[in-house]
């Protein structure tokens, strides 16, 4: 567990880092996108382009999914056509790339790093270019620079009409993926919330705020990969660095939650996950701010520590939930949270293959496009299972609570048994004794009513009296049958004044419920003693003295049965 506490501090120490480090960013840096305008607002597309690379120079009907080239660079090219209020601007979004922009020899935009921020890419934005009747007939040439070296360049789709129009479309396409993120978020804010006021009573209360951590942070990468922040924010660097650090800060969260819920804090090879997580991310960070390697460069490790996770999860899962009986595979009896578990986890790892494999081969600019679905359903069954089993644990834990009340209920009078009381009497500090006060009572003449009416006439006399003393004394604490004609009520706040008012009015009551045609006298013998310090070392001393008084009491109202 110890090594459980530190892990949860590094990983807490390091979020406050990131929080910090980037709000100094935000505040000293505005690198407005890097684009640079040298002939007003311009942007343009047509079909029919010349793509020229390191390796030939061909012209597309339509344009390829992406094109071979040493350099890393290509060069689009194609003639302007005619401009019209429908068609008078060109949008693409660029991922990972330099873009210069020029009509005939003019260079009219460029989109590359020109902040003090030290990185290879300009950021991941949207292009745009709107044009003017002039331009009519005249070249357009994209020249297009991958920032990483994959020995090609991936083209991306190039859309025309109206700025609006193209933006509004691509909000469209997005809106599902924007869903799916927000309500990730949402979730894990939910678990949290729910960890934070029921957690003690959750079957995986020590995981529960982790999970919420991890869709947390999860599903802001999430919504940060749909890329639709670059329309209105100026901060695409920054914003970059933070997709890519909260994909690294996935990993501790989700392996706490894993070791903690399902592993019991005792998975070595979780915590050695976590510990190169700590050092992948203590490395990279400084790399990053120093130019010496980007995010992208370094992604790889945190890529194989997640898939590792997630494998090792499925594997050592599978191996606790299938055991061998009488040479058959038989599933052990599992909460439905660890069952569910093993089951989405498969799909977080085929969808994060997917992305992972479209990431470094296809080089798309939604790297989340698969695992956003799969992490979606894994925190959604998950939150469902936690649902499921809490519920279940209440039932059960009802049920442990109906079964101990009634051990501690007198079947007879419903009020609190001995065993109830030899408890509850021993409960108390010393220093909360202060306002305590033992209450003795004793029914007088039951063994007549027993042997002259019968035993069925002796309950009722125990039930009438218990009633009668339940309403009196027991709204000043609790009241218990400690013996057949016994009860004893240890009280607050009740005076030795207000003790004989009540006991006056506890004579008049009884007097006034007699069972009808008995002669014997129901009457019920009291004795009052407040805890007192100097003299008690306990409340067990304080009923003994009262005790005495209330015996005192039955003596005197025999003698005044005998007078009569």
């Amino acid at each position: 567990m110890k090594s459980v506490d530190i892990l949860k501090k590094i990983f807490m120490g390091q979020c406050i880092f990131f929080v910090i480090v980037f709000i100094i960013f935000f505040i000293c840096h505005s690198d407005k996108s890097g684009i640079t305008d040298t002939k007003a607002i311009r942007e343009s597309f047509n079909k029919g382009w010349t793509v020229k690379s390191s390796e030939d120079t061909k012209l597309y009907d339509t344009l390829p999914v992406s094109v071979k080239s040493k350099d890393n660079k290509v060069c689009l090219t194609r003639k302007i056509g005619k401009i019209s209020k429908e068609h008078n601007a060109i949008g693409f979004f660029s991922f990972q790339k330099n873009i210069h922009m020029y009509i005939d020899e003019t260079e009219i935009l460029s989109f590359t790093n020109t902040t003090s921020i030290k990185s290879k890419m300009p950021g991941n934005s949207w292009i745009f270019y709107e044009f003017e009747e002039e331009d009519e007939g005249h070249i357009l040439t994209i020249e297009m620079e991958q920032c990483y070296a994959k020995g090609s360049v991936t083209i991306p789709i190039i859309y025309s009409g109206t700025i609006s129009g193209i933006t509004n479309r691509y909000m469209r396409d997005k809106i599902m993926a924007l869903c799916f993120s927000v309500v990730g978020i949402a979730v894990g804010v939910v678990l949290i919330m729910l960890w934070l006021c029921t957690g003690r009573n959750i079957i995986v209360s020590g995981g529960l705020p982790w999970l919420g951590a991890f869709a947390v942070i999860r599903g802001t990468w999430s919504y940060l990969e749909a890329n639709t922040y670059s329309i209105h924010s100026p901060n695409l660097i920054l914003l970059v660095w933070i997709s890519y650090l909260c994909l690294k800060f996935t990993v501790v969260p989700f392996a706490l939650f894993f070791d903690i819920t399902f592993y019991e804090s005792r998975s070595k090879f979780l915590k050695v996950l976590m510990y190169l997580s700590f050092i992948d991310i203590f490395l990279t960070i400084p790399l990053q701010l120093m130019g010496i390697a980007d995010f992208a460069d370094t992604i790889l490790l945190t890529n194989v520590l997640i898939l590792a996770l997630c494998i090792y999860v499925i594997v050592t899962g599978i191996n606790g939930i299938i055991k061998e009986k009488h040479g058959k595979w038989v599933i052990k009896e599992k909460h439905m949270t660890y069952r569910v578990n093993i089951v989405v986890v498969f799909i977080l790892v085929a969808t994060s293959i997917i992305d992972i494999y479209r990431f470094y081969c296809s080089n798309s600019p939604d790297i989340a496009r698969f695992s956003r679905g799969g992490y979606f359903i894994y925190v959604i069954a998950i939150m469902t299972a936690i649902m499921w089993d809490y519920a279940k644990l209440v039932s059960i834990g009802r049920q442990a609570e109906n079964i101990q009340a009634e051990a501690y209920m007198d079947p007879m009078t419903k009020l609190n048994n001995r065993a109830f009381f030899e408890k509850y009497i021993d409960s108390f500090d010393k220093i909360h004794l202060a306002d305590k006060a033992i209450v003795m009572f004793d029914l007088n003449n039951l063994k007549k009513f027993n042997d002259i009416m019968g035993h069925d006439m002796g309950d009722c006399y125990i039930k009438i009296c218990s009633e009668v003393i339940q309403d009196l004394f027991g709204r000043y604490g609790k009241i218990s049958r400690i013996g057949g004609d016994e009860f004893c009520g240890i009280v607050a706040g009740l005076t030795e004044s207000e003790f004989e008012d009540i006991k006056k009015e506890m004579a008049e009551r009884v007097n006034t419920l007699q069972i009808y045609g008995s002669e014997i006298k129901m009457e019920i013998a009291s004795g009052y003693c407040s805890f007192d310090k100097k003299t008690d070392a306990n409340l067990r001393e304080t009923m003994k003295r009262a005790d005495e008084k209330m015996y005192e009491n039955k003596i005197k109202l025999k003698n005044e049965q005998s007078v009569r």
